[in-house]
């Protein structure tokens, strides 16, 4: 077996390599454009070991042991290169208080709807322009806690590979297949193209009835809202029909994250 020898890219100031590595964190343009995003902590760094994401290069600070967890991500990523940063450096590329210990640098996978399920027992679900990152976040780590199989961002919202996005899904992002539609036309597109019919439902807090009287069978693409302003008109044309939660108290309505998780547990239920 030929072993691996990764390419070693020292950083000891603000050259050319820290400033494409720091830019990947706060900018959607650069990360589009190199295909690239940055990834920290053990599970989120474990989950894409496990799926088989592409690992470009690994990030650690120079002159530090690694663990053997470290070590032994260093042996399994097989990445092409390893970024060794001096400690000052390294402190700004992480976004944890505490540290981390590496930082993976990931290959962005293809934006096909082909990677979204296609089997008669489809589960997926759309968000409309989410504008909160840690909202999208949320809804992924639900979406792969109730066994969703993809998720689709349905036109301009936030991206799903910032830092703040990928925190707040606690990894989830890395085992739950994500696509873009740019709107309601593709979406439409999507659903044609499948060999099978499917049910569309829509998350509404003025929806035409609720979500426990909802028959969860078959085929089914759950959409949910924009935070601001609900479901696009696009969208709702697409439904069969539209759920709401019933809620009581002085709140005029529930954040859409919780919202979402909340008519996943009823899905799961009643599947189960």
């Amino acid at each position: 077996m030929t072993r691996h020898t990764p390419e070693i890219i020292r950083i000891r100031n603000d050259n050319a390599d820290f400033q494409l590595l720091e830019t990947l964190g706060r900018n959607r343009e650069k990360r589009r454009k190199t295909g690239l995003f940055v990834v920290e902590g053990v599970r989120a760094i474990n989950l894409a070991l496990s799926h088989g994401w592409t690992f470009e290069g690994l990030i650690m600070p120079e002159d530090t042991s690694l663990s053997r967890w470290g070590s032994d991500v260093l042996e399994r990523a097989q990445a092409g290169k390893h970024y060794l940063v001096v400690k000052e450096g390294f402190e700004l590329l992480t976004g944890r208080n505490e540290g981390s210990e590496l930082l993976a640098l990931l290959r962005l996978p293809a934006d096909d709807p082909a990677r979204l399920p296609r089997t008669p027992d489809l589960r997926v679900v759309l968000l409309d322009r989410p504008s909160s990152p840690g909202n999208l976040g949320s809804t992924l780590r639900s979406c792969d806690a109730f066994g969703i199989g993809g998720v689709a961002v349905v036109g301009h919202g936030v991206d799903p590979y910032s830092p703040e996005a990928v925190r707040a899904s606690t990894g989830s992002l890395l085992s739950v297949p994500v696509v873009h539609f740019a709107g309601p036309k593709e979406v439409r597109a999507w659903l044609d193209g499948l060999n099978f019919p499917v049910r569309v439902v829509g998350s509404d807090e003025r929806g035409e009835m609720q979500a426990r009287a909802f028959d969860w069978a078959g085929p089914l693409v759950l959409a949910a809202g924009n935070e601001t302003h609900g479901l696009s008109a696009g969208l709702r044309d697409l439904c069969d029909a539209t759920l709401q939660i019933p809620i009581t108290g002085s709140a005029s309505s529930l954040n859409v994250a919780v919202a979402t998780s909340i008519l996943l547990y009823e899905w799961s239920s009643a599947r189960a």
